[in-house]
């Protein structure tokens, strides 16, 4: 009798319980930043964290074991239509398989073009660097402008419309250290939301490499 007091108490929760339908991870369904404003955007942005997949690179040379990115900062500089650039500068430490390491700063620089319409499509074009003339796709998610910056990236779109494992990048940027306002939890439903492929890792802010010129 009790056995099946318990079958019948659980079946119930499980038709009471609402069937949530499958999560869309078609980029083009995702939720994005609205009334995206280019302009406001500019300024010199540090890099919190991102998810690691290859750290945060994705194909390595047969000799490198591993690459680790700290200390970075970029500086937008985006017109009204998004036109523009993005000029990063960060701690790159570079470990080979014979056990060698080096530590040099690195700059990437990137041209950007905006799509428009209701949502901000950032097309970035590396113009220096390893991937010179690569092109990426990008998306603010989520931005208060003064404080911190959620974007999104992905380096091969399937046909599906999602992008490919292990192609996707999350960055969670800020402006002012002190007033950092995303928490663990909101970072981790973001990551969620967008499919992210990988773990979350904290990247420490620095003085060790400066930030970009004009």
């Amino acid at each position: 009798m009790e056995l099946q007091a318990i079958f019948l108490f659980s079946l119930s929760v499980a038709i009471a319980s609402p069937v949530l339908p499958p999560r869309s991870c078609k980029i083009d369904d995702f939720e994005v930043q609205s009334n995206f404003v280019p302009a406001q955007f500019s300024g010199v942005w540090h890099l919190v964290g991102y998810n690691r997949m290859m750290s945060p690179v994705t194909r390595l040379p047969p000799r490198i074991k591993d690459i680790n990115t700290r200390y970075v900062k970029s500086r937008y500089a985006l017109g009204e239509d998004g036109r523009g650039t993005i000029k990063s500068n960060g701690q790159v430490t570079v470990t080979l398989r014979d056990g060698h390491t080096f530590t040099r700063c690195e700059r990437v620089d990137f041209s950007t073009f905006m799509e428009q319409g209701s949502r901000p499509v950032m097309d970035l074009i590396q113009v220096t660097g390893r991937r010179r003339g690569a092109l990426t796709r990008s998306h603010i998610v989520a931005t208060d402008y003064d404080n911190y910056a959620v974007r999104y990236t992905c380096e091969r779109e399937l046909a599906t419309g999602a992008c490919a494992p292990n192609m996707d990048h999350l960055w969670i940027l800020r402006k002012d250290n002190s007033q950092f306002s995303l928490t663990d939890s909101q970072i981790q439903e973001f990551m969620e939301n967008l499919c992210i492929s990988g773990s979350y890792v904290i990247s420490p802010i620095g003085e060790e490499c400066p930030v970009p010129d004009n």
